[in-house]
């Protein structure tokens, strides 16, 4: 996480691993009972995996 928050506060884009980092973090952030280890057992296509993807997209964007 360190490495994306440097990537974010040195002003370059962020790439689709640290966005990853990010929603999967966001995701198990999201309720007390995740996993951060089940984010890999939700099919790509799942509702909640695209919305954190898109959210960390969105918020990483937005903090250039």
């Amino acid at each position: 996480m360190d490495a994306v928050i440097d990537r974010l506060g040195a002003g370059r884009a962020p790439v689709q691993e640290a966005m990853m980092i990010v929603a999967r973090r966001n995701w198990s952030d999201a309720a007390a009972c995740r996993s951060a280890f089940s984010w890999n057992s939700l099919p790509v296509s799942s509702p909640d995996r695209l919305g954190s993807i898109r959210v960390a997209g969105l918020g990483m964007r937005t903090s250039r």
